[in-house]
């Protein structure tokens, strides 16, 4: 997943592991976005859980199994 730093523009990629464990990491804390730190200025960027769902179609939810 492309993802663009809210401070310095740069876009950055977000590989399909880390989506898949920072969904892992929201569903058991009930989190709505999570926060990812851009390379270049080290500001966080906040990423809602559908647009991570969105990149990761295939990712299921252990609890609701």
């Amino acid at each position: 997943m492309q993802h663009k730093c809210s401070n310095c523009h740069m876009p950055f990629t977000i590989t399909k592991e880390v989506v898949h464990m920072a969904l892992d990491k929201m569903a058991k804390k009930d989190w709505d976005r999570y926060d990812f730190t851009c390379p270049q200025c080290k500001k966080t960027n906040r990423v809602s859980k559908e647009q991570l769902l969105h990149a990761a179609p295939t990712w299921k939810d252990e609890d609701e199994e």
